[in-house]
């Protein structure tokens, strides 16, 4: 929970708080020492308090003494009182910290004091060497040192997987694991940054990397087990050579994500890509990253996941270059109108009327502006500034052509328009009007738009 956006915490409390949902029940998680740097969260959490939602707080702290004499015993298939002294030592080193327990046995079973004797057909430790030995109360270092020990070819399949994040599919890492042979230029280049990923056992590696309970298999992702060891292997990769990485994994992906298949991989291609920026410096490249943007964030928007779209359009915005108004209008247009759209959604306000202002700016036509101007009648409503809205929208269809006054009409006028259009109603049935030619012109079309976002804002501030 403590990497929720705000926007999910709303919705998550909106359904909690819905009386009228029976037999619910939502289970979370979140790391109370992260809690505090995540002030949606803890507001969050205030809230249902104040709303007296039954809550069940669980608290997954360290395991007992108890319980790691348990895991000892049921580990080595021993019974209690034979491990006792060596459970107690694992739990003094490891304060009972359930990752710490099984990564201290996994060191030990590695450097032979904890061995399985053939002629015995037990379990044997050395006390006194494992009780000398040190642990490290950091997990990313404790990850980072696991990862360390194990092959270079593993070493260079978990950082890849790195890259990607928490998870990546098993055809997409089907392309680096062949892209040696497939391309020279891209073989040359995974050289100059250290990671061989050519190698023809890759899979294998990954699979040791299961064994070792670094990561998981689940149907064809590979899934980190853990956080920490996904930002543990990602810190190994050296700091000037990681956005050249995400741009070779960006290009490689898309190069070979046929036309009508780019959408599949829309937001992993255009979030490696946005990750490398930094070694993107042709300006045709730069565009066709921030047209892959603008994608992402129409993409993110349909999805109602406004954050993202707005983490997008920011960055297509960014990846423009100087004077782009002049010489890549249609794209600067759709970026900041979208942009406005997205930022509203949110209700980050100031940021809107920004982005407005650009589009109003350098704008080339009236139309141009049609999408801005209905942004910022909803973000005007959205503040309760409802006659502010509405004066913004009378005067957007008198550029369309339509007459009409905010001033509220004569009661008799009214009755009139009223008669009239029932009178042309009974001589029309409902099969002829579903059957009318559909409109054409643009100018009516947009003005009904704009008529129809009044009417609700004209009822609001009635």
């Amino acid at each position: 929970m403590q990497w929720a956006d705000e926007l999910s915490l709303q919705l998550i409390s909106a359904l909690v708080a819905d009386m009228e949902i029976n037999h619910f029940l939502f289970i979370a998680s979140y790391r109370d020492n992260e809690i505090h740097n995540t002030p949606s969260l803890v507001a969050f959490l205030e809230e249902l308090k104040r709303k007296d939602i039954t809550t069940t707080d669980i608290n997954v702290g360290c395991i007992s003494r108890r319980d790691v004499s348990e895991l000892i015993s049921d580990t080595i298939n021993l019974p209690q009182h034979l491990t006792k002294s060596f459970s107690d030592i694992i739990y003094k080193k490891t304060g009972g910290n359930a990752l710490f327990v099984t990564q201290f046995l996994q060191s030990l079973w590695d450097e032979e004091l904890l061995v399985y004797s053939l002629e015995c057909n037990v379990w044997e430790w050395d006390e006194g060497a494992s009780d000398a030995k040190e642990i490290l109360d950091d997990v990313g270092v404790l990850m980072a040192k696991k990862i360390r020990q194990l092959s270079i070819g593993c070493q260079h399949a978990i950082k890849l997987l790195a890259c990607m994040g928490s998870k990546c599919s098993e055809s997409i890492l089907k392309l680096f694991i062949h892209e040696g042979e497939e391309n020279q230029r891209g073989r040359q280049n995974t050289k100059k940054i250290n990671i061989n990923y050519d190698s023809n056992d890759q899979f294998s590696m990954l699979d040791f990397a299961v064994d070792e309970g670094l990561i998981e298999k689940e149907g064809q992702d590979y899934i980190f087990a853990h956080d920490q060891i996904q930002h543990a292997a990602y810190l190994l990769i050296p700091e000037d050579e990681r956005g050249q990485l995400h741009k070779h994994i960006g290009h490689l992906i898309l190069k070979h994500s046929p036309d009508n298949r780019v959408d599949d991989v829309l937001f992993l291609v255009t979030d490696q890509l946005n990750r490398g920026t930094s070694f993107i410096v042709l300006e045709e490249e730069r565009l066709g990253i921030a047209m892959l943007n603008l994608r992402a964030g129409e993409k993110a928007m349909s999805l109602s996941t406004f954050l993202i779209s707005v983490s997008y359009l920011k960055a297509g915005i960014d990846m423009l270059p100087e004077g782009h108004w002049g010489k890549h209008y249609d794209l600067s247009l759709q970026l900041y109108s979208l942009y406005a759209e997205a930022e509203c959604c949110i209700g980050n306000f100031q940021e809107v009327g920004h982005a407005i202002g650009v589009v109003i700016k350098q704008a080339k036509s009236f139309e141009n502006k049609l999408r801005a101007y209905a942004t910022l009648m909803k973000s005007l409503a959205a503040q309760n500034k409802l006659q502010e809205a509405i004066h913004i929208g009378f005067g957007v269809l008198t550029r369309l052509g339509v007459q009409c006054t905010p001033s509220p009409p004569d009661k008799s006028v009214m009755m009139k328009d009223i008669m009239e259009m029932k009178m042309l109603l009974t001589k029309t049935t409902d099969a002829e009007i579903l059957n009318f030619r559909e409109m054409e012109d643009e100018n009516k079309m947009t003005a009904m738009k704009f008529l129809q976002i009044l009417v609700f804002y004209a009822y609001l501030g009635k």
